[in-house]
């Protein structure tokens, strides 16, 4: 895993979920509207994902350091 890569970084999915909802406030029509902010709280799930995985990768390397 590269930890490097934007996958990985909760910003980079919170800056994707509040672009979507930029886009739905746009939008008249509600059926487009509604999906784009959709996506934007799967985006938000995403960060939260990445988030507990860094603190979970940031645990292991302090454990593998405690070891050496």
């Amino acid at each position: 895993m590269n930890l490097k890569s934007k996958l990985y970084q909760p910003d980079h999915w919170r800056g994707r979920a509040e672009a979507t909802r930029k886009k739905a406030e746009a939008l008249a029509d509600g059926k487009a509207k509604d999906r784009l902010l959709k996506i934007a709280v799967e985006y938000d799930k995403l960060a939260r994902r990445a988030h507990v995985w860094q603190m979970h990768k940031d645990e292991d390397d302090r454990w593998h350091e405690e070891e050496l």
